[in-house]
């Protein structure tokens, strides 16, 4: 992997390939936990960028994407805001040309503003159609009392209202700028190639004024000063009509891990929740029957840094199944115990195993660096969670595994 820094601070990261294939993410630190009142602020803003440049009609942005991408995407989330895509090899140059015109020559023209927050309004009303959206959103409002993740990425129907297509030229202005962006490109072309592209299409895009003191400060605690509120410890039960099933999602703060301590909890993931061979499935479905499946996930994204168990179950089994969850939580001491050397180095495989399946894809990566960039200043954060796993001892992986779960905060839909 390589790395290049433009004049105006705008990050490049390169990776060789032999495909054919190109993957492009460009990552902003522009996502929806730097909002304070306009909620929806930054995924309204990442919508209003195709809707045409200086140099394209929003139908031209549509055509130029269906032509040069395979594949192109757009996402917020709180910690971030990407444009992404695969294409081949022979377009690149292409693809840089128009992801730039997209990201740094938006004209924000009032033609198609309130029609696209009407779209954006729809897709509010969509949104917690799907149980496990629905669920975690509640459990967010319920255990939460200031923290941004309190309300969905996309904002609530009091705040969209509110957005002017001012304040989305303001939002745009105070947050995309080099400085503020990496990007990262998967190709088989050489490195000098890619960085000319770059170079091109990106280094004429001016910075705003900082101040130097403070943009040291900011660069040295990137994602080191957000403040993390505690969850509630409690069980909260919301009704849902129309649903046959409960939906249940339970989560424990991570935020106090560090580096050493989440690759810890990734391997003991592995062992606890992960997958057919688990813990939690081992008791919630092979033994009792009580589930079809249990998904953990580790969200270690900044402004979330949360642990997380969800499942489904039938209403008469919530209370046994969250009482055998916590049985699996009491048993971890004795657990460990009986789990060897060889065992726990399976574990390590099997996570870096599953790792290098999901990079098979090279859009995959390409995300994962450039967001890990912008989240941590340093993409090679993630590239470090597969090493020195091997000196991770039984008792750190169990302690850290304790010490995460120790406090549960319970969400219940039925």
């Amino acid at each position: 992997m390589e790395e290049y820094i433009l004049e105006n601070n705008f990050k490049l990261i390169y990776k060789h390939t032999e495909s054919e294939l190109s993957s492009i993410c460009i990552s902003i630190d522009a996502g929806a936990g730097v909002e304070t009142e306009k909620y929806g602020i930054a995924h309204a803003t990442e919508h209003m960028v195709y809707k045409g440049t200086k140099n394209r009609t929003e139908k031209e942005i549509n055509e130029d994407l269906s032509n040069i991408f395979g594949f192109n995407n757009a996402m917020t989330n709180y910690p971030y805001v990407i444009y992404y895509g695969t294409l081949l090899g022979e377009d690149l140059n292409k693809g840089v040309e128009l992801l730039s015109d997209i990201v740094t020559n938006p004209s924000f023209n009032h033609e198609g503003f309130k029609e696209e927050m009407e779209v954006i309004k729809e897709e509010l009303e969509e949104w917690d159609e799907e149980l496990e959206q629905y669920c975690e959103d509640k459990l967010f409002l319920n255990c939460f009392n200031n923290r941004r993740i309190k309300y969905p990425i996309i904002g609530t129907q009091e705040s969209l209202d509110r957005i002017t297509l001012n304040h989305i030229r303001e939002f745009y202005n105070e947050y995309y700028f080099p400085e503020n962006t990496s990007i990262v490109v998967i190709s088989s072309l050489k490195f000098e190639e890619v960085k000319n592209s770059i170079t091109t299409y990106f280094s004429s895009w001016k910075n705003k004024p900082i101040n130097s003191e403070m943009k040291l400060v900011n660069e040295m605690d990137k994602g080191k000063n957000i403040e993390y509120e505690i969850p509630k410890i409690e069980i909260f039960n919301d009704k849902r009509v129309g649903i046959n099933t409960c939906k249940i999602e339970i989560i424990c703060p991570i935020d106090k891990l560090n580096e050493k301590e989440m690759k810890a909890l990734r391997i003991f993931n592995q062992y606890f929740g992960d997958g057919i061979n688990s813990i939690l499935y081992d008791t919630l479905r092979t033994k009792n029957g009580l589930i079809y499946d249990v998904i953990t996930k580790i969200a270690h994204e900044n402004y979330i840094k949360l642990y997380k168990i969800t499942f489904s179950t039938a209403k008469e089994n919530v209370n046994k199944s969250i009482a055998l969850i916590k049985e699996c939580i009491e048993k971890l001491d004795l657990l460990k115990q009986h789990i060897d050397k060889k065992e726990i180095e399976q574990l390590m495989k099997n996570f870096k195993l599953k790792r290098l399946f999901r990079e098979e894809q090279s859009i995959v990566l390409a995300k994962e660096l450039a967001i890990y960039d912008t989240m941590f200043g340093d993409y090679r954060i993630y590239v470090n969670e597969v090493n020195d796993l091997d000196l991770l001892s039984n008792e750190i992986i169990f302690e850290v595994g304790n010490r995460v779960l120790k406090n549960l905060t319970i969400q219940i839909i039925d």
